[in-house]
């Protein structure tokens, strides 16, 4: 699938734009394709999007990030820095697991939804729903150390069901520590730490099924201006979306899906 720079940078800034904010990147990029003129889902450009602001989330977080990593070297020491450091790293791991699970069990008949804007719509209408309850229910008070491994567990199944276009990851895992009572700023914290083995994962199956397929481009200008403007918007996004979490703001982007769901479904049918 031939891509043009004008229509990777616009791809990318999407990207960038709807990865870390509760709106479903996925789902974004189905409908924006779409109307692109793409007959097919292009999911190996997607996944390199993905990457892109995959490496903002590590710049982002590089400090959280320092902290999990000496925790772990330092395996044998007991300070309160490494014992969280390693509860941190704990949690990620239980997180993982159904996120994994879910991605590796369904992964075949979700492709086919990449190509399907109605369903899209819905998940939008459906993620808008859960930021709403997620935010309006919420009884932020646990931090690391009350956190537990169900809610690490029940993170990870939000997470592995927001492989579905329309469904917003960040919107998923952020309004589901909220519901387990999480402060906001470990809730926003754990939800993107979360995303990384994920996203990884994701990387490494599909640049391996596109080796065999023969799908990588000749020309990858086009792929690269792409990723660096979402790498770009998605760093200045993923501030933004801290401070939204921060002031109870984070359900504002209800009504971003539930109209945006709505206009799609209206415009299919007519």
């Amino acid at each position: 699938m031939i891509i043009n720079t004008s229509k990777a940078l616009i791809l990318g800034i999407v990207q960038g734009l709807t990865e870390f904010l509760p709106v479903s990147s996925s789902g974004h990029l189905v409908v924006l394709q779409n109307y692109l003129g793409f007959k097919k889902p292009l999911l190996l450009f997607d996944l390199i999007l993905h990457g892109a602001t995959l490496a903002a989330v590590i710049v982002y977080f590089r400090k959280e990030l320092w902290k999990i990593i000496l925790s772990i070297f330092a395996w044998k020491k007991k300070g309160e820095y490494e014992i969280q450091g390693r509860k941190i790293f704990y949690l990620i791991i239980i997180g993982t697991i159904p996120t994994g699970l879910i991605g590796l069990i369904f992964k075949k008949s979700i492709e086919s939804l990449f190509a399907n804007v109605t369903f899209a719509s819905l998940m939008f209408l459906f993620t808008g729903s859960f930021l709403w309850i997620g935010e309006r229910r919420a009884k932020s008070n646990k931090g690391i150390k009350e956190t537990k491994t169900i809610d690490a567990l029940l993170i990870g199944i939000m997470q592995g069901i927001a492989i579905l276009p329309g469904v917003s990851r960040s919107g998923m895992t952020i309004s589901t520590g909220l519901l387990r009572k999480m402060n906001k700023e470990f809730a926003f914290e754990f939800s993107f730490l979360l995303s990384i083995p994920a996203i990884i994962g994701a990387l490494i199956l599909e640049i391996k099924e596109s080796m065999v397929e023969k799908t990588i481009p000749e020309n990858f200008l086009p792929w690269i201006g792409g990723a660096l403007i979402s790498f770009i918007v998605g760093y200045i996004s993923l501030t933004f979306l801290r401070k939204f979490v921060l002031k109870n703001k984070l359900f504002l982007f209800s009504y971003y899906c539930w109209i945006l769901g709505g206009v799609l479904l209206i415009s299919r049918y007519l």
